[in-house]
C-alpha cells in the first residue's frame, strides 16, 4: 500500500517547488525504511478534510495543529518533530502567535481591544482560536469583552477579513504570517501586531500509529532529511530554520490552555 507524506499547514502555491523538494526527500527516506511512501498535497485545507486525512491509514507522515492532536489525533498518530521558524522559534521549536489589528485602529494593546470583532480560523485551532483566548485571559475575565467571533476557515482568510473590515482582530500562526508577509504582502500590509499568544510547541510532525518503522527510525529519518544542506534553499524559501525532535508529551501543555481560552472566548 502506497501511503502519503504531506506538509499541509504551510504548502502555499507560492512555495510549491520547495515543499515538493522536502516531500520527495522524505518519501525516498521512508521508502528506504520499508514504507511505500509518496508526496501528497491535500485537495482542501478545510479543517474537516484535514482531520479525515490525518486519521486515514493511508497517511503515513503529516503535519497538524497542536490542538487537534491533543483532542483527537493522539489516538491515531505519534509526534516525532516540529519545524523551527527563522526569527520566530526558540531553540526548542516553541513559538508565539501574533495578534493583529488594522493599523488604522486606535488599539495599541490587547487590553484596549474591548468591543472589537475577532475572527478565528476555527475552534480547533491552537493559533487561530486558543492562543487568542489565552492572550485575552491575561487582560480580562469577561467573555463579553470582545464581540462574538466569526470563523474564516484559514489564516489567509482571516487576514483578508481584516483587510476587508469584516473583522477587527485575529491571532495568526507566526510561520504563516511570515510566509504571507513575504509572498502575499497585500494580506499583511497595513496591519499592526498588538500582542502575542502563549509560548507553545510549533505545529507537530507526526507518523501514523500503523507503520512498519519504529518511532525512533521515523524521527531520525525526518530530522536527517530536513537538515540536509542541499535542501537549505527550499527550507529558506518557506522560512524554515531547522527541525527539532518532539514527542506526544511535549503537547500536554495545550490542555490547560484550552480551558483558559474557553473561559473568555467560549467555543
Amino acid at each position: 500500500m502506497t501511503r502519503s507524506i504531506s506538509l499541509p499547514m504551510y504548502d502555499f502555491p507560492e512555495v510549491l517547488t520547495s515543499s515538493t523538494a522536502l516531500l520527495e526527500a522524505l518519501s525516498v527516506a521512508f521508502t528506504a525504511l520499508g514504507e511505500d511512501a509518496q508526496p501528497s498535497f491535500p485537495e482542501s485545507s478545510e479543517h474537516e478534510h484535514l482531520m479525515t486525512m490525518w486519521k486515514d491509514d493511508d497517511t503515513l507522515l503529516s503535519q497538524s495543529c497542536g490542538l487537534p492532536f491533543v483532542e483527537e489525533l493522539h489516538d491515531y498518530v505519534d509526534v516525532i518533530a516540529t519545524l523551527k521558524w527563522t526569527g520566530i522559534s526558540d531553540d526548542r521549536g516553541w513559538y508565539r502567535t501574533v495578534i493583529v489589528v488594522r493599523e488604522s485602529s486606535d488599539v495599541a494593546t490587547l487590553s484596549e481591544a474591548g468591543g472589537l470583532q475577532p475572527v478565528i480560523t476555527n475552534t480547533q485551532s491552537l493559533s487561530g482560536w486558543c492562543s487568542l483566548g489565552v492572550a485575552l485571559s491575561e487582560v480580562t475575565t469577561d467573555p463579553q469583552f470582545v464581540q462574538p467571533y466569526v470563523e474564516s476557515g484559514g489564516h489567509a482568510k482571516s487576514l483578508q477579513m481584516l483587510q476587508d473590515k469584516k473583522a477587527d482582530l485575529a491571532s495568526i500562526d507566526p510561520g504563516t504570517f511570515q510566509l504571507l508577509s513575504r509572498h502575499r504582502p497585500t494580506l499583511t500590509r497595513g496591519l499592526r501586531v498588538i500582542g502575542l499568544g502563549p509560548l507553545v510547541p510549533a505545529t507537530p510532525l507526526h507518523v501514523s500509529k500503523i507503520r512498519n518503522v519504529s518511532l525512533d527510525q521515523a524521527r531520525e529519518a525526518v530530522l536527517a532529511v530536513l537538515s540536509r544542506p542541499e535542501l537549505a534553499g527550499a527550507r529558506a524559501e518557506i522560512g524554515i530554520d531547522g527541525v527539532v525532535p518532539m514527542s506526544n508529551e511535549d503537547y500536554s501543555v495545550i490542555a490547560p490552555l484550552i480551558e483558559r481560552a474557553h473561559a473568555v472566548l467560549p467555543r
